[in-house]
C-alpha cells in the first residue's frame, strides 16, 4: 500500500521561478504563472500567479467555479471591487469577469473547469446584474 508521501505535493511558494503566461498563444508581458497542478487540457487545477502593476486580464468566463486567495497587493475586478491581500474569492460557474491590479499582486489560484475568452461583442452584451 503507497503512503501518503507518494500522493502529496508541496509547493514551497517562497522563492519559486515563474515564466510569463501565455492565453490564447500571446506570451503576456505583465503576468507570470508557476504551475502547480493545474492541467489545460481539463482546466482544473492550482498554480501562483502575479500580475505586474497596471497588468489587466482578459474578459472571460468561468465555465467551472475559480477560487484565489490575494497573497500580497491588490486586484480590482471590472465592477470596482476590491480584493486585498488575505482576502479568499470563490467565483461560481458562469460568472464573466475582467480584473486589474493597479499596484501589481501575487495569488494563489484553483480553477474547476476552464475558462473562455470573451469577444468585444459577448462582452458589450453582458447584463450587469448581483450574478455577473
Amino acid at each position: 500500500m503507497a503512503s501518503i508521501a507518494d500522493h502529496r505535493t508541496i509547493a514551497r511558494i517562497a522563492g519559486v521561478a515563474f515564466e510569463p503566461m501565455t492565453i490564447e498563444n500571446r506570451v503576456c508581458d505583465d503576468a507570470w504563472w508557476h504551475n502547480i497542478s493545474f492541467d489545460e487540457e481539463t482546466g482544473k487545477g492550482s498554480y501562483l500567479m502575479m500580475f505586474a502593476a497596471g497588468a489587466c486580464s482578459n474578459p472571460h468566463r468561468h465555465l467551472g467555479m475559480e477560487e484565489f486567495y490575494v497573497l500580497e497587493g491588490e486586484l480590482v475586478d471590472c465592477d470596482g471591487q476590491v480584493y486585498a491581500a488575505g482576502d479568499f474569492v470563490s467565483l461560481r460557474a458562469g460568472s464573466q469577469h475582467f480584473s486589474t491590479s493597479p499596484g501589481g499582486c501575487k495569488l494563489i489560484v484553483t480553477h474547476h473547469g476552464r475558462t473562455r475568452t470573451l469577444t468585444q461583442e459577448e462582452w458589450a452584451e453582458v447584463e450587469w446584474t448581483a450574478e455577473t
